[in-house]
């Protein structure tokens, strides 16, 4: 048997240098495929639509305030939309690869809903008496209702977005809010307190999700409830607000 016989026959064993070739070749197979791999993510089918879970989550432990009363409710307002946006349902939109816009909705409830219940449950966490009424007001004095309690809290949604730039590798996401309050005494129909709170932040990260827009978009509104809020000068405020007289 001759040379080629012998090294075309099931009795051949490889060299190194043939075993180097084929590892060299594999892995190259291998790279491209992994490649086409994460092009086929990248590119592959998106959500018509993302949702998230607007809720105020607490950095620390709520400071709880004392009772103010039986005889002292709040009572929140449903706040108004006055982003200037196309469409106040939507939270923000995440922008693909391919350019596509895909929207963002609240999960549970409209943006105004969303915020109101958020700010009526960070009062009666830390330990204000909540109305049960949420009524509409458009935060003139002559509209408020003698119904409404004692003190009235209302207010505008000046802004509220969440963003995500889904660029290849990092996607960067961005939120941002700015709410107004208005504070107003019932019996005397008197506003006696406004502010405005503003608050933004942003994230680079390799990773997609819906939790991570809902992060951003969180913690932006907690920290402007409680840039309002935790200040001990707020309850005292209400408390002063309470007792305006003609």
């Amino acid at each position: 048997m001759n040379h080629l016989e012998r090294k075309n026959s099931i009795y051949h064993i490889p060299t190194n240098l043939e075993k180097k070739r084929v590892s060299y070749f594999s892995g190259i197979i291998s790279k491209a495929i992994l490649l086409i791999c994460v092009l086929v993510g990248l590119t592959g089918c998106s959500p018509a639509i993302y949702h998230v879970n607007l809720k105020y989550e607490p950095a620390g432990q709520i400071q709880k305030t004392e009772k103010a009363g039986p005889d002292f409710p709040i009572t929140v307002a449903m706040f108004n939309d006055i982003r200037k946006v196309d469409d106040r349902l939507l939270l923000g939109r995440v922008t693909t690869l391919q350019g596509d816009r895909i929207p963002i909705l609240p999960k549970y409830n409209k943006v105004t809903e969303a915020v109101t219940i958020n700010i009526r449950e960070y009062l009666f966490k830390s330990g204000y008496k909540i109305s049960n009424d949420i009524p509409v007001w458009d935060l003139k004095e002559e509209t408020i209702s003698k119904d409404w309690g004692r003190i009235l809290i209302g207010g505008n949604i000046d802004d509220l977005e969440v963003v995500c730039e889904k660029s290849f590798p990092v996607k960067t996401y961005q939120a941002k809010i700015k709410l107004t309050f208005v504070f107003a005494n019932v019996s005397d129909k008197k506003i006696f307190y406004r502010a405005t709170v503003e608050n933004s932040n942003s994230l680079k990260d390799v990773s997609f999700s819906e939790e991570l827009l809902e992060k951003q978009i969180n913690e932006v509104l907690s920290d402007a409830l409680e840039q309002m809020f935790s200040d001990p000068k707020m309850k005292k405020t209400i408390e002063e607000g309470a007792k305006i007289k003609k």
